[in-house]
């Protein structure tokens, strides 16, 4: 098969949230990281008691809005992968090659946009890859802690030929045909299989750098992370009895403030476009040493070293 050009390659960027403005989300940030790479973008704008249209609608003359009502799903975080599916819908109408899929808490770094346009133009022609792989760093509290035991990967860039859906808790595309075996995908429930590549340039290599997705979603202040997740308990586990509930919630989540003083210190630069409000957010605590904290040792010990 031939190799995309880059006049051959079209990109539509796509979203979706509401009530982004009581989550605190920079959506702004989200959006715009993208928007150099996106020829047009959709964001399905679900219905909100905050400013959340407006902001969206501010961000550029390129976003068409979609006005959604969320249905009343309690299970598993499956109402995000309603909404998100209902913007990739709209994406796939433009007949654009690619969708860029950024979520209202995730930002992709400026340094990284190269890496990604060299990544779409040279699996354009490629019709078997369908998705683009991103690195993950997670924030947890505060711009200079990362949690190295969150999923370090998930794709972001996904083929607008029909093949895919946004599956689970929105976390990523898989197949919708998906006829492979568990061991070959990387998702939970529906897999790409071999039919994902590293959203890098093929040119660099397997060694190359990688294409890397900032996400902010819990950096929070102790009110706002309490109001979070009871957003997040509401729509995983609204209909479960109150002792299933709290045994999911603690599995999935842990205990963010009690694991901080063992999570990763993150040393690089974050996206220009996050300056100021990492400059309006404090560290959550004074500076701590992960390595002098015995209770780290027993996390790795438990779940594994992961960086």
């Amino acid at each position: 098969m031939s190799t995309g050009t880059a006049s051959q390659t079209s990109v539509c960027g796509f979203s979706f949230g509401r009530n982004l403005s009581k989550l605190n989300y920079p959506v702004e940030a989200a959006v715009g990281s993208v928007l150099p790479l996106c020829d047009r973008f959709v964001f399905a704008v679900g219905d909100s008691e905050d400013d959340t249209r407006r902001r969206v609608e501010a961000i550029s003359p390129k976003i068409e809005i979609i006005d959604t009502v969320w249905p009343d799903v309690q299970v598993d975080g499956e109402v995000l992968s309603i909404e998100a599916n209902k913007a990739m819908t709209a994406a796939e109408a433009t007949g654009c090659t690619w969708g860029f899929y950024i979520q209202a808490d995730e930002v992709v770094h400026e340094d990284d946009l190269p890496l990604v346009r060299a990544a779409m133009d040279h699996w354009t022609g490629h019709s078997e890859v369908k998705a683009l792989l991103f690195k993950y760093l997670h924030f947890v509290l505060d711009y200079r802690t990362t949690d190295p035991w969150m999923y370090h990967k998930a794709s972001r860039v996904v083929r607008l030929d029909g093949s895919c859906d946004i599956f689970g808790d929105a976390c990523g595309p898989g197949l919708r045909d998906y006829k492979g075996t568990v061991n070959d995908g990387y998702l939970d429930k529906r897999h790409l299989g071999k039919h994902v590549r590293w959203a890098s340039d093929p040119a660099s290599g397997l060694g190359g750098a990688k294409a890397r997705v900032f996400h902010y979603g819990w950096v929070k202040t102790r009110r706002e992370l309490d109001e979070k997740f009871q957003m997040v308990e509401k729509l995983w586990w609204g209909t479960l009895d109150p002792q299933e509930k709290d045994r999911r919630k603690n599995n999935k989540f842990g205990a963010f403030v009690d694991r901080y003083p063992f999570l990763k210190n993150f040393t690089g630069s974050h996206p220009s476009a996050m300056r100021e409000r990492i400059a309006a957010h404090p560290p959550y605590r004074p500076g701590r040493n992960r390595w002098l904290n015995p209770r780290f040792y027993g996390q790795v010990l438990r779940h594994g070293f992961h960086g």
